[in-house]
């Protein structure tokens, strides 16, 4: 047997605790439980789901996220497909899907109240100025559309045949739309909307100061998944609120979050955003609000007879945030 010399034995003992040292963070993220999570649009409306990225909360909480930006219904058509685990669109793209006999639910809200501003081209000075005009959304049936055919109900218009309402994509073109005058108006979220206010354009209406309570951000999981999946279930939703914390909490977390997913990089606007969406619009719990659920069933029923007589209840789960809230980790 070879005699070991004082140096070969110091390099084995460095490869030995090397070894020790990473094996078990190999193994731990082995455990990883991996998921797939759906969102629409770069808005700051998903600022906890992008800090909880960010912050390497769902690792925390033994995830790996995978985040995938898909607009308007496709998200809820990829996760009646099954290819993500969770989504995180406004609430009335799955409602509709189940309605329809999709298996989805909601099981938490960020926002309870419609966050989306009106921002006009300058001639326009009053609601009754939109009539016969030109108005941008993303698409049919999402949430832009559905809350300006709320707010023209209000005021007693009929969207579909008082205005033109147009398909115009990515909440970057809507500006686009504006600056180039192939829009009159659009129906635009923040940053985006301070943007096109830095371009000229004029904000009409910021839809949270109406009365309108509203499931605006909803986390929507499939029953089969939420029964199969329970404990990954209830870890995501532990990261989601973790990160609602967050960005509450942490400013310059929050802002390098908006900088990363909301696309724009000027600090004025980061800065706005962020005080806006943490001293206004994300609720400190999110947890579901019956009511805001039953606005969004009311707008889908205006349109879709399947879903009159239908009750929220149908379509939520209370019971995952319920659980965390027994546990005493929202606080």
């Amino acid at each position: 047997m070879p005699i070991l010399t004082k140096h070969k034995l110091r390099w084995i003992l460095i490869a030995s605790a090397v070894f020790v040292v990473w094996v078990p963070l190999f193994g731990s993220a082995a455990e990883l439980s991996r998921i797939r999570v759906g969102y629409p649009s770069p808005s700051a409306s998903f600022a906890p789901l992008f800090v909880a990225k960010e912050a390497g909360l769902f690792e925390k909480y033994g995830l790996s996220a995978e985040l995938l930006y898909l607009q308007g219904v496709l998200i809820t058509q990829v996760h009646v497909a099954k290819q993500v685990d969770f989504t995180v669109p406004g609430s009335p793209l799955p409602l509709q899907a189940a309605v329809e006999g999709a298996d989805l639910l909601l099981a938490a809200s960020s926002i309870d109240k419609f966050i989306y501003k009106v921002i006009v081209v300058p001639s326009i000075m009053a609601p009754a100025d939109l009539k016969g005009k030109t108005i941008g959304i993303t698409r049919f049936g999402s949430l832009p559309d559905v809350a300006i055919r709320m707010l023209f109900h209000k005021w007693g218009f009929n969207a579909d045949k008082d205005a033109k309402l147009v398909q115009v994509g990515r909440m970057s073109d809507m500006v686009i739309a504006l600056s180039g005058k192939k829009i009159d108006a659009g129906v635009i979220s923040d940053p985006t909307s301070f943007i096109a206010e830095k371009l000229g354009m004029k904000r009409l209406l910021d839809m949270a100061d109406t009365e309108f309570e509203f499931a605006n951000v909803a986390v929507v999981v499939s029953r089969a998944y939420a029964k199969a999946q329970r404990d990954i279930t209830l870890r995501f939703l532990k990261a989601y609120a973790d990160g609602t914390r967050r960005f509450l909490t942490d400013k310059a977390l929050g802002i390098k979050a908006l900088k990363k997913y909301a696309g724009s990089d000027d600090p004025d606007i980061l800065a706005k955003t962020y005080d806006l969406f943490a001293g206004k619009y994300i609720k400190k719990n999110p947890t579901l609000s019956l009511k805001g659920v039953e606005t969004a069933m009311a707008m889908i029923a205006d349109r879709n007879p399947k879903a009159k007589n239908r009750k929220a209840e149908e379509f939520v789960d209370l019971s995952l945030m319920d659980e965390l809230e027994k546990t005493g980790f929202l606080h």
